[in-house]
């Protein structure tokens, strides 16, 4: 069994490559300078075991996505991912060198593929495993993508497949991989800066999600069930469970959601091509303070199940 600063000093600084003029792991604090023009945006994820990840997930999988559902915040807000910090609290049964080196790795690799660095944290001992990240990206001065700007009238737009994160805990095979190593969308956000009027990452579920867009700007919303982007797994899974509700509330897809003026249309397939991530209109802004969510199929099977997905979503006090 190692110690804090062993464990710190042979998993967790090769992590941190600090440039000559920053301070990164080895202090009481970190140093940073903050470019010219610029202004910070900071997002804190805490992953617990059992909570937000299933006890059986491998350690690589449980170090990226703790990571991943960092910057797939920074990704909503157009942030450029720097640094992060890592508070992690492990039981003592997992303090051994294959835990920590497959723990560290998924990070490391992560980090490494988003040019991201380690500049500090805490190491402590627990009952149970939690692993908190604080990261910092950097967007030029007033242009972060915020939740109170969409507008009536605004399309609203998915990347990629929703449910497969459900699917996932499901134990759908195909699935597994969007659950424990979820692409963050970070050359998306950054290519929707100056184009979305909004934007949020999916972690709680489509409906919930969408929902603080609207509270936050004042507005409602209508979606068309037909035309929501899913896997071949996640359609069988709905056509043989007629969950159709599941996609829509199921959460850990880690996507974003991004609202867009009707006369930006033609600059979708562009940033399509260039980030190689699929883009979706499922609906539309419209007026109406409630935050409503309008809900429709052409199928009036599935039209008489949507009520119920409107009540649905990860809610962590409940």
């Amino acid at each position: 069994m190692a110690s804090e600063f062993s464990i710190i000093e042979k998993y967790f600084k090769p992590i941190s490559v600090i440039n000559s003029t920053n301070v990164g792991i080895g202090d009481d604090g970190a140093v940073i300078s903050l470019p010219k023009n610029k202004q910070l945006v900071i997002v804190t994820d805490t992953s617990i075991c059992g909570v937000h990840f299933p006890k059986k997930t491998p350690p690589f999988a449980i170090g990226w996505k703790s990571l991943a559902v960092n910057l797939s915040d920074l990704a909503a807000m157009g942030a450029d991912p720097a640094f992060f910090s890592l508070a992690l609290s492990l039981p003592a049964e997992l303090n051994n060198e294959q835990w920590l080196t497959a723990f560290s790795t998924g990070i490391k690799t992560l980090a490494d593929k988003y040019k991201v660095c380690l500049v500090g944290g805490d190491t402590t001992k627990s009952t149970v495993l939690s692993i908190t990240i604080t990261a910092h990206g950097w967007v030029s001065e007033n242009t972060a993508i915020l939740r109170s700007t969409a507008k009536a009238g605004n399309l609203i737009f998915v990347s990629g497949n929703i449910g497969d994160g459900g699917g996932g805990l499901k134990g759908i095979e195909s699935c597994l991989d969007k659950l424990n190593t979820p692409e963050p969308r970070v050359k998306l956000g950054l290519n929707l800066l100056g184009l979305a009027t909004s934007a949020i990452d999916i972690s709680d579920g489509l409906l919930s999600d969408l929902k603080h867009i609207l509270k936050a700007s004042k507005v409602s919303a209508r979606i068309n069930y037909d035309v929501l982007p899913m896997s071949v797994s996640i359609k069988n899974y709905i056509q043989q469970t007629e969950q159709y509700c599941f996609p829509l509330t199921c959460g850990d897809d880690y996507e974003l959601c991004f609202t867009i003026a009707q006369e930006k249309l033609a600059e979708i397939t562009a940033i399509e091509k260039l980030t190689a991530v699929s883009l979706t209109c499922i609906g539309e802004v419209v007026t109406g303070e409630s935050a409503n969510i309008d809900i429709t199929s052409n199928n009036a099977v599935i039209q008489n199940k949507l009520d119920s997905c409107k009540f649905a979503g990860f809610k962590h006090f409940f």
